[in-house]
């Protein structure tokens, strides 16, 4: 099982997490729409989930935060749109961030594609690597805790495509770098980045929507033990 040496050439398998083993977009909208509920009943308006994250994305801009310590930048902009309206009332905050992490964390769940495959590599010996440009609460779902290690960007201090990133994903795991794969739904932050520095890299492209890429490409995750065998063999 876990301490059987893998058959492939492939020894570790990076995944990024939003988009390619949970939809992390679809939990942010989740915990938008309960904070925005929060804030329009303090307020007295219709406060908007799109207002929410341009808030947000707003503040991280002003601050320079990093991608993984973007819930500083959330809390801000909770506190500023009641200042806005003149409620200066930190339990508000505090009630809108719980609503937002509590709505969102509930949605917080794996493609549907992920425990079956994860399961599958596991049994062929392979380490596991979560890598994402997240924080901790990217990988606050249960199937995170069937990987062998968890790389975010709060924790690197850098963040994906930077080349010290995946170096530290890299050190973190023992991995070595020609028999590491990278797994992910982006080519810009994910898999082109890990192929310059010699990884293989493999293009999760759930939306059949990829043209024109030199690299292996599948659009369900169920594909990959295949083409990791295949990657051994020459196939």
């Amino acid at each position: 099982m876990l301490g059987r040496p893998p058959p492939f050439r492939v020894s570790h398998v990076f995944f990024d997490v939003d988009g390619t083993l949970v939809d992390f977009d679809a939990a942010l909208r989740a915990g938008l729409q309960a904070a925005a509920e929060v804030l329009s009943a303090v307020i007295g308006r219709l406060v908007t989930p799109a207002e929410l994250a341009a808030a947000r994305d707003r503040i991280a801009r002003e601050l320079r935060m990093m991608p993984g310590a973007l819930a500083k930048a959330r809390e801000e902009s909770f506190r500023q749109l009641l200042a806005a309206s003149g409620v200066l009332d930190e339990v508000a905050v505090a009630r809108t961030s719980v609503a937002f992490f509590a709505a969102r964390d509930a949605a917080l769940l794996p493609f549907d594609d992920v425990e079956e495959t994860v399961g599958t590599l596991l049994d062929r010996g392979l380490i596991l690597v979560a890598a994402t440009n997240g924080n901790a609460a990217m990988v606050q779902a249960p199937i995170f805790r069937r990987m062998h290690h968890l790389w975010t960007a709060e924790e690197a201090r850098v963040a994906k495509p930077d080349p010290a990133f995946f170096f530290g994903a890299i050190e973190r795991s023992g991995a070595r770098v020609e028999t590491t794969l990278m797994v992910g739904d982006r080519m810009d932050n994910d898999v082109a980045p890990a192929v310059a520095l010699g990884m293989y890299g493999v293009l999760l492209d759930r939306a059949g929507a990829a043209y024109d890429i030199d690299v292996s490409r599948i659009d369900s995750l169920r594909d990959l033990p295949a083409l990791i065998e295949a990657v051994a063999t020459g196939g």
